[in-house]
């Protein structure tokens, strides 16, 4: 790893040592996620923006910049994500009823659909990566990752 090689502080490679791990990691659940993506013709962005619309329960449905905020996207990348989805009949655009300059984002029938069906393909995927890890040290890690993002998101 990169990290052995650095000439810093202890500290400094710890840091990037971790973020190392986690990178790779992350590219490890993508792979193990993209045959359910593939199989609904998704990337990753248009799945997560699908399932952040379905976890937010019916009429299924969010302002763009509160998406873009919960998905760490711009909403330059948001809005070409949104253009996509709706061109395939997965999310329309409708008028906030608050602020009629705006426009809310809703799943639609079929979105919700493939919103489920490609969640559950890929939460199976990653529950097989994970299945040689002990439960316990998944929750510990959780845990532990839970405080390591409040730490790094308030900085």
């Amino acid at each position: 790893m990169i990290a052995d090689q650095v000439n810093g502080s202890s500290e400094e490679r710890l840091a990037l040592a971790f973020a190392q791990h986690v990178v790779r990691l992350q590219t490890l659940f993508e792979q193990a996620i993209a045959p359910a993506l593939t199989a609904q013709g998704l990337t990753a962005a248009e799945l997560d923006v699908l399932a952040a619309l379905r976890a937010a329960g019916p009429p299924y449905q969010q302002r763009p910049k509160e998406l873009a905020a919960r998905l760490l996207l711009t909403t330059g990348g948001l809005s070409n994500v949104l253009r996509r989805l709706d061109a395939r009949g997965l999310v329309l655009r409708i008028p906030d009823p608050s602020d009629g300059r705006s426009h809310n984002v809703q799943l639609t029938p079929e979105g919700v659909t493939v919103a489920q069906l490609t969640t559950a393909a890929a939460t199976t995927a990653l529950q097989h990566a994970l299945s040689a890890v002990p439960t316990a040290t998944l929750q510990d890690t959780l845990q532990q990752l839970r405080v390591i993002l409040a730490s790094v998101a308030d900085t």
